[in-house]
C-alpha cells in the first residue's frame, strides 16, 4: 500500500450562491477534498460552459487535497437563469452536485436541483476467509445518498451472480455494507478486483488483490513505499529533488504524474531510479524550479503482481502580496446631466490604499480620453477618491453599458 492513497472527488461544501457588485456579479462556489486534483466542468442545464469575457472559472488548493471550485457571472442578465451543475472528476470516480439560480417563479427549470451524497468508501475493500479457506468474502461500506448501484470485477471482467459468486448490498444506517462470496475457490480466482458505486450524483471505485502464498522464497510480491515521499531542494534553489522509496519484486515500471498529466524528461525534467537489491529509490529532479513548477506529483510504481502511488505536494511561493486595503465604493456609482443634458456626468466615491489605477469601458470596449469624454479623480482624505467621468453632447452611440474598473497598482 502506498504512502498517500488516492480517492474519489467528495464534497465537503456543496454549491452556494451569492451576489457582488449590486448583483451584477454572480459567484457560485464549493469546496471538494480529492486526490488527485479533480477535472472541473459545470454545465447550465445540459450545456456545457466555457470561459468567456462574462464566465470565469476558477480551482484553487485550500488544504490538503481540499480545493475550492469557483464559477462567476458577470453582468447577469435574466436569460442566465436555470439550473447550474458541477462535476468534478478524477482517475478514481466523480461527483455532482447542482445548485438553482431562479429570476422569478417562471425561470423554475425543468430539471430537478440534484441533492445528496456521491458513493464514497468509508471502509476499503477487504478479505475474509471461511471454511479453511474454501470461502472468500470481500466486504466493504460504502456512504451514498440515493442508493447506489454496485457492481464487482475481476481482472477487468464484470462478476456474476452464479453457483459460485453471490453479491449483497445491504444499507446499514445511513451507509452500505456491499459484499462480494466466492465458494469453492481455485487459484484462478487470483488477482485484482475492483468494486465501483455510483449514483446520479457521481461514482467511485476502489481495488484489491487477492494473492495465493506458495511458499516459494523466490516468488514476486507487489511494490509497497517504506519511507515517506521527500522534496529536498539545494542550497540556492536552483534543483529540487523528489524522492520515494519502495520494495518490489519484479522491478516496477515507475510513471511520475502532475496532476493528471505523465510527467516526460527534458532538459529541465530528470528521473532517475537506484537499485538496491528489491529496493529502489526513485527520484524525480527538477532544475530551476518557477511558480508554474507547484502542484501535486504522483509516483505511480507497478509490476506483474500490483501497484502503488505516492503523492507530494511542491508549493513554489510566488511574491508577497502588496500591502494595502483594496478599492471599496463609499458612494454606489450614479449618473447625472447638466447643461440641458449636453453634459452627462458618471461618478462615485471609494477607499483604497495606495491610490488606485482606474480604466473606463463602454460596451466592453476600452475607452481613451478625448475632447468628448474624459475622466479625473480626485484625493478627498486619506484614503478616500473622488472618480468622474463626463461625456459631451451625448448622442445614440454613446447609450448603453458603461465599467469603471478600479485596482490597486501592481
Amino acid at each position: 500500500m502506498g504512502v498517500a492513497e488516492d480517492f474519489a472527488p467528495s464534497f465537503t461544501q456543496k454549491p452556494q450562491l451569492r451576489q457582488e457588485d449590486e448583483g451584477n456579479r454572480l459567484v457560485f462556489e464549493c469546496k471538494i477534498l480529492s486526490s488527485p486534483k479533480p477535472d472541473i466542468t459545470w454545465f447550465r442545464s445540459e450545456t456545457q460552459l466555457a470561459e468567456n469575457n462574462r464566465t470565469v472559472m476558477k480551482i484553487q488548493t485550500v488544504g490538503t487535497n481540499l480545493f475550492l471550485v469557483v464559477l462567476e457571472l458577470d453582468d447577469v442578465v435574466e436569460s442566465d437563469a436555470g439550473l447550474y451543475k458541477v462535476k468534478a472528476k478524477n482517475k478514481m470516480g466523480e461527483v455532482a452536485a447542482s445548485i438553482n439560480l431562479n429570476f422569478s417563479p417562471v425561470d423554475e427549470p425543468r430539471e430537478k436541483q440534484i441533492d445528496g451524497l456521491a458513493p464514497t468508501f468509508s471502509k476499503k475493500p477487504a478479505i475474509r476467509q471461511e471454511d479453511d479457506g474454501k470461502r472468500l468474502l470481500f466486504e466493504c461500506r460504502i456512504q451514498a445518498d440515493p442508493t447506489p448501484s454496485v457492481v464487482w470485477s475481476h481482472g477487468g471482467n464484470i462478476v456474476k451472480d452464479d453457483a459460485r459468486h453471490k453479491m449483497k448490498v445491504d444499507k446499514d444506517g445511513h451507509s452500505y455494507f456491499a459484499s462480494l462470496e466466492i465458494k469453492n475457490v481455485t487459484i484462478e480466482d487470483a488477482g485484482k478486483y475492483k468494486v465501483t458505486a455510483k449514483n446520479e450524483l457521481g461514482e467511485s471505485n476502489a481495488t484489491i488483490s487477492l494473492n495465493f502464498d506458495s511458499g516459494d522464497e523466490g516468488a514476486g510480491f507487489a511494490p509497497s513505499f517504506i519511507e515517506k515521499p521527500k522534496i529536498i531542494p539545494n542550497e540556492t534553489g536552483t534543483l529540487i529533488t523528489m524522492r520515494c522509496k519502495c520494495t518490489a519484486k519484479p522491478k516496477p515500471v515507475v510513471t511520475w504524474y502532475k496532476g493528471t498529466k505523465a510527467v516526460q524528461e527534458s532538459s529541465k525534467i530528470k528521473m532517475r531510479m537506484i537499485e538496491n537489491e528489491d529496493t529502489y529509490e526513485i527520484l524525480l529532479e527538477i532544475q530551476d524550479p518557477i511558480g508554474p513548477d507547484s502542484g501535486t506529483y504522483r509516483c505511480h510504481v507497478q509490476n506483474e503482481y500490483g501497484e502503488s502511488n505516492a503523492n507530494l505536494n511542491l508549493n513554489i511561493e510566488a511574491e508577497p502580496e502588496p500591502e494595502g486595503d483594496p478599492p471599496t465604493f463609499v458612494e454606489k456609482p450614479r449618473i447625472r446631466s447638466e447643461q440641458s443634458g449636453k453634459l452627462v456626468i458618471m461618478e462615485c466615491t471609494i477607499t483604497a490604499n495606495p491610490k488606485p489605477d482606474i480604466v473606463w469601458y463602454h460596451e466592453g470596449k476600452l475607452l481613451t480620453q478625448s475632447t468628448k469624454i474624459s475622466w479625473k479623480m480626485e484625493e478627498k482624505g486619506k484614503d478616500v477618491y473622488y472618480i468622474r467621468l463626463e461625456l459631451k453632447d451625448p448622442g445614440k452611440m454613446d447609450s448603453g453599458l458603461y465599467k469603471c474598473n478600479i485596482k490597486n497598482p501592481s
